[in-house]
């Protein structure tokens, strides 16, 4: 993935819900300078509360906000390879779900494989 992935996708859901960096910018009380930078790689995404904002300001469906959010955090693992970054929805949700934590760190614990993750997302779609 390219470190500016969501610059990009990000300029691409503006343009396509007709907002100008300056509207945008207003609604998510960011300047758009900023914003302009955001969108060519001369800023990282920024902070998960931020992101939020966006997305909503955005009007992004469930699958793209979803991609964006997976975007945002590989985009900041990338040009921070010191820290972990994880999706903001599911890093609110292990925030707040201690069975979700203690259900990763054991499978994580006995090394599973991605067949015991695809048996487990289909079991949870049933």
């Amino acid at each position: 993935m390219d470190n500016n992935a969501f610059g990009v996708f990000l300029k691409e859901k503006r343009q396509q819900n007709g907002l100008s960096l300056r509207a945008l910018g207003k609604q998510v009380g960011l300047s758009h300078i900023y914003l302009y930078n955001i969108e060519n790689g001369k800023k990282a995404p920024p902070n998960d509360v931020i992101i939020e904002h966006l997305a909503l300001s955005l009007g992004l469906d469930e699958k793209n906000k979803l991609k964006f959010f997976d975007i945002a955090a590989q985009c900041k693992s990338k040009l921070d390879s010191s820290n972990y970054y994880m999706p903001v929805d599911i890093s609110q949700y292990l925030n707040e779900n201690e069975d979700a934590k203690n259900v990763i760190r054991e499978a994580n614990q006995k090394e599973h494989d991605d067949s015991f993750w695809n048996d487990l997302l289909k079991e949870l779609k049933e």
